[in-house]
């Protein structure tokens, strides 16, 4: 009483689609602070690996060294903060982050598109202190 499919088979080949459109992206993820330097350098080869085994090209990758966290993440207070920009297909993000997944040093992570202008700017944004005048009659701020 099962209903039979009424799809037609494909006779012909799949035409094969043009090269695969890279997309600017930015990775970042925090590793355990605890880690040497080169249990940290054997990670983001490893994700560098993968990057490229998918069809990426990097541009950057920059090291932020080790920086307290906002909030405490699998009984860890600092971390190790790794930025990647790239071009790569958009179907590389899903292996991308299934290997930050199963790698058990790997903390936090989260991959973003960017615009093609800000590819290989990893420096992290500072922002402007803002100075308080409060006690001085003259107004001035100080440093």
């Amino acid at each position: 009483m099962g209903t039979k499919s009424k799809s037609k088979p494909v006779s012909e080949p799949l035409e094969e689609v043009g090269p695969l459109i890279l997309r600017p992206y930015e990775t970042f993820f925090i590793i355990k602070s605890s880690l040497s330097d080169d249990e940290i350098t054997a990670i983001v080869d490893k994700i560098k690996g993968v990057i490229e085994g998918e069809g990426g090209e990097i541009v950057a990758v920059d090291n932020w060294g080790k920086k307290k966290l906002a909030y405490e993440v699998q009984k860890e207070r600092k971390g190790v903060y790794i930025v990647i920009h790239f071009k790569g297909p958009g179907k590389s993000i899903f292996e991308i982050e299934r290997n930050y997944r199963i790698t058990e040093p790997i903390i936090k992570y989260m991959t973003l598109i960017i615009d093609e202008g800000k590819l290989g700017q990893t420096a992290p944004v500072r922002e402007e202190k803002v100075y308080s005048s409060r006690g001085r009659n003259d107004g001035q701020r100080f440093r």
